[in-house]
């Protein structure tokens, strides 16, 4: 039976059961069904292998039961393509948030090829999307992420919006830095004002504390 979702109304929208084309396999061993009804036909072992957040492959299951995820269809079907020996996708034309997304699947279900790919592609946003990086690369620890985004946040990222967002053994360097980074802007504002470099200071660097 499809599944039914409220919609602002109150009323039901009835989300019709689709099969995955790629996923599809006759002697599947394990269904998984997406949060938009998409169903998968797998094997477990694929699972296994090539993921560490997966059950073992001999793990006992009732062959009736489907296994339902939080992730689309379009997130899943992705994610599956790269636990087949097959060749990968592109994400050449994939747009920030489904790009993020596939990033934090990958990362829940430990499919680190695709991890690292992920990391890959969303360097290629970190001029138009700098701090929905940053708290992906906060969040799972991307320490090489992280340090290519203090140059391009620093100057107009207060400190006191990372307080929350960045664990301590990343808030420190980062603060570090930027100190590093005021310290700089005030001797090259000084540098090229020398008569009201303190009045300028003021109103460019220290008010952005």
């Amino acid at each position: 039976m499809a599944d039914a979702a409220e919609n602002s109304t109150g009323a039901k929208d009835v989300q019709p059961i689709r099969q995955s084309e790629i996923f599809n396999a006759a002697d599947a061993d394990v269904v998984i069904r997406s949060c938009d009804n998409v169903e998968f036909r797998l094997h477990k072992k694929n699972l296994e292998f090539l993921s560490g957040g997966f059950p073992p492959a001999d793990t006992e299951t009732n062959p009736n039961e489907i296994v339902r995820l939080s992730e689309s269809g379009e997130t899943l079907e992705v994610l599956f393509q790269f636990m087949y020996p097959q060749r990968f996708p592109s994400l050449d034309n994939m747009k920030i948030d489904p790009l993020i997304e596939l990033a934090e699947t990958a990362e829940k279900y430990e499919i680190f090829a695709l991890i690292h790919i992920c990391e890959l592609h969303l360097r290629s946003f970190m001029r138009q999307h700098p701090r929905e990086i940053l708290r992906f690369a906060a969040k799972y620890d991307h320490r090489e992420l992280v340090k290519e985004l203090a140059p391009i946040l620093v100057p107009y990222l207060p400190l006191s919006e990372l307080a929350d967002l960045l664990p301590a053994h990343l808030y420190k360097p980062w603060s570090l830095y930027r100190a590093h980074w005021m310290k700089e802007a005030i001797l090259t504002i000084a540098n090229s004002h020398p008569h009201n470099c303190y009045e300028r200071t003021d109103k460019t660097i220290i008010g952005n504390l």
